[in-house]
């Protein structure tokens, strides 16, 4: 049997402490994490790497994470992009990402709504 290598990550925010808590929760469920504190350093790092999903956080210093996420659809389509925010409104442009998560819900609903993006992405399921 190949061993299966860990899915890889890509999460975005300028906040570090909820970062680092969503790379631990990543890391410890399995998954390979590549963090980023801006969407500059996110662009360049998801134009020079492998990256099965992206995770960011909307109010980025730079840029919306809409409009990164709008960018990176542009070079890697097949990509999903889970945007995070604070707002219980969806913010405009929302429609470049493919699921939206409010901050703080509880760890095994974030974990179960990463590994159901994954499960679809690689088409497994569906039918």
């Amino acid at each position: 049997m190949i061993p299966v290598s860990p899915r890889v990550i890509l999460c975005v925010d300028d906040e570090p402490t909820g970062l680092m808590a969503r790379r631990l929760i990543l890391s410890i469920a399995g998954y390979d994490v590549i963090t980023a504190a801006s969407a500059e350093a996110a662009l360049r790092i998801f134009s020079h790497n492998p990256v099965d999903l992206i995770i960011t956080d909307h109010f980025l210093p730079d840029l919306p994470g809409t409009e990164m996420a709008a960018m990176m659809k542009r070079l890697k389509p097949q990509v999903p992009i889970v945007l995070l925010t604070g707002s219980l409104e969806p913010p405009p442009g929302i429609e470049h990402t493919d699921l939206l998560l409010v901050k703080g819900m509880p760890p095994p609903e974030f974990l179960a709504a990463v590994a159901k993006l994954l499960t679809k992405e690689n088409g497994v399921g569906s039918a």
